[in-house]
C-alpha cells in the first residue's frame, strides 16, 4: 500500500469517476484503474463498486477512505509546517479590531510564536471597514471580521451573544432579560463607534421598526462602561467584551437574542494562502476552542 494509491482512491471516490480523477491527478485512466486494482488485491477486498448512478465505495472502501483522508491531511500539514520552519524571517500581516485585540490576539500570538520562530507577526488595528479594505487591497494577509462578509473568503471562529449591560441600581436590573421593545422606550441608551452597533441597529429596526434612541454616543467602549457603572445609561455589547473586574453593573440577556459572528477573512481561498497565514488561521480556531468559554463555537 502506497500514499499514491490512497490519494488516487480518495480522488476517485470524491469525483465518482476514474476518468475525471485521472484528469485532476494528471495521470492516465489505465494508471488510475491499475492503482485501485493493485490496492484491492493487496487488501483482498473490493473497495469500489459500479452502480446505475456511477461509482460508490463499498463498506471497506469507506473505511479505507477515512484513514486515507487523515493520512493525506497529515501530509499536507507536514508540508506546511516544514515550509514555515525552513524559511527565513518573514512577516504575516493581520488585521484586528478592539475586542479581538484584547481578548484573542495575545494568546494566539504566544502559541504561534512558540511553533514558528521565523515568522514575524505584524498587527494592524482598525475599524471593520478599514480591515476589509486592507484585505481587499492586499495591505494585510488576513484579518478578523464580523460575519457575514460576502466580498471576502471567510472561516467562522466564534459566535458571541450580545447582552444588555446596566447599573445594578437600574429599574430593569431585577429582570431575567430585557426586550428590545423595553429599550426602545428607554431614553438613556449609550453607544460607541463599532461595527457591532450596526447589528444592534438592524435588530431594533427588525423588531420595532425604529432605530435605537441613543442619548449618548461615545468614542470607545471604556467610556461607555464607565458611564453605565455610574448609572448614566444602558448599553448593548458583545458578551466577550465585558471586563471581569467591573463592579456595580448587571448583564442581562437581550430578547429576542442577538448574536455577533466573528471569522477570519482573506481575499483568496484559504487553501491558496501562504503556509504562515493558513497556520495562523488553524491555531486561532484551536485557541478559541480551548480558551474562550463565554461564547459558543460554530462547527467547522
Amino acid at each position: 500500500m502506497t500514499l499514491n494509491q490512497l490519494m488516487i482512491l480518495t480522488k476517485v471516490i470524491e469525483l465518482q469517476s476514474f476518468s475525471r480523477a485521472a484528469e485532476e491527478l494528471y495521470i492516465t485512466q489505465p494508471g488510475v484503474s491499475h492503482s485501485i486494482s493493485d490496492l484491492e488485491s493487496e487488501l483482498g477486498i473490493k473497495l469500489i463498486e459500479r452502480g446505475k448512478e456511477g461509482l460508490y465505495p463499498t463498506e471497506a472502501g469507506n473505511l479505507v477512505l477515512k484513514h486515507a483522508s487523515a493520512i493525506t491531511a497529515s501530509m499536507e500539514r507536514i508540508k506546511q509546517e516544514v515550509a514555515l520552519l525552513g524559511t527565513e524571517t518573514r512577516q504575516l500581516k493581520i488585521g484586528s479590531f478592539g475586542s479581538i485585540s484584547t481578548n484573542f490576539l495575545p494568546g494566539i500570538m504566544r502559541l504561534f510564536k512558540l511553533r514558528y520562530h521565523g515568522i514575524e507577526l505584524k498587527i494592524f488595528k482598525g475599524t471593520e471597514t478599514e480591515i476589509r479594505d486592507w484585505i481587499a487591497s492586499g495591505t494585510i494577509d488576513i484579518g478578523f471580521v464580523t460575519l457575514p462578509c460576502n466580498n471576502l473568503k471567510t472561516i467562522p471562529i466564534i459566535i458571541d451573544d450580545m447582552v444588555v449591560i446596566l447599573s445594578k441600581n437600574h429599574t430593569l436590573a431585577a429582570q431575567k432579560s430585557v426586550s428590545i421593545e423595553q429599550l426602545t422606550e428607554n431614553q438613556t441608551m449609550i453607544t460607541w463607534n463599532s461595527n457591532c452597533q450596526i447589528l444592534v441597529k438592524k435588530a431594533f429596526k427588525s423588531s420595532t421598526g425604529e432605530l435605537p434612541r441613543w442619548k449618548y454616543k461615545v468614542s470607545n467602549m471604556g467610556t461607555m462602561l464607565a458611564m453605565i457603572k455610574e448609572g448614566q445609561g444602558i448599553g448593548i455589547i458583545p458578551k466577550i467584551c465585558i471586563p471581569g473586574n467591573i463592579s456595580n453593573v448587571q448583564t442581562l440577556p437581550l430578547e429576542p437574542a442577538l448574536q455577533r459572528k466573528i471569522g477570519i477573512a482573506s481575499i483568496i481561498p484559504f487553501t491558496g494562502l501562504p503556509p504562515a497565514a493558513s497556520a495562523f488561521a488553524e491555531l486561532t480556531k484551536k485557541w478559541t476552542e480551548n480558551n474562550i468559554k463565554t461564547v459558543r463555537l460554530p462547527h467547522f
